[in-house]
């Protein structure tokens, strides 16, 4: 029997994870180094922000008002933007004391249990901030300060980055089930697998 007639959508007839997985995994890792791509640009950008800002107030006497609050501002941005890349890359912190100790199905359960921590929180996100921004809009709310910016497109910031979260967990949850289909004989760490 051929590879493809066992294949059913997560792990071949060879054990390994299946064209389908690999694919969604390219296609996340493309979402998320953009995503990070735009956090890094904004970065950059506030860099420059605050260089000119401190360079306009001490050297020149002349202070830019507004560029400390678009430097706040985008920090929601970048960490919104920031967050689906470290998730992907497995650098979320983690109790090691508890990971490190355990193996195979109990390790891979815990992987589950900070998996769906991580939709709820995904799921927080888009729907609440969802609700959040369509109400400051509706109320016409601003931000403070300076530019008094409508406050509703910043918060939707908030479903993004939990739009970004969603598709990285279902690719952990779907690798997580790959190894626990191979016994959990293999560490949730053991990205190489996946790879």
């Amino acid at each position: 029997m051929s590879t493809e007639t066992k294949d059913r959508g997560s792990v071949n007839a060879d054990g390994l994870p299946s064209d389908r997985l690999r694919a969604y995994e390219r296609a996340v890792s493309f979402l998320v180094e953009a995503a990070f791509a735009l956090a890094t640009l904004l970065v950059l950008v506030d860099l420059v922000l605050l260089g000119m800002s401190v360079t306009a107030r001490y050297l020149v006497n002349m202070p830019i008002t507004w560029s400390d609050e678009i430097v706040a501002l985008s920090l929601t941005a970048i960490t919104m933007l920031a967050a689906p890349k470290v998730l992907f890359d497995h650098g979320h912190i983690e109790v090691d004391i508890l990971t490190s100790m355990t193996r195979g199905r109990l390790s891979l359960a815990l992987r589950v249990w900070s998996s769906l921590a991580v939709l709820a929180v995904a799921l927080l996100l888009i729907f609440n901030g969802w609700s959040t921004a369509m109400f400051s809009r509706l109320i016409g709310l601003l931000t403070e300060g300076y530019l008094e910016l409508p406050l509703w497109p910043l918060q939707l910031l908030l479903p993004l980055g939990g739009a970004l979260l969603t598709p990285v967990v279902i690719l952990h949850l779907w690798q997580i089930a790959v190894l626990w289909r191979q016994n959990g004989s293999r560490s949730p760490q053991d990205a190489s697998l996946i790879d």
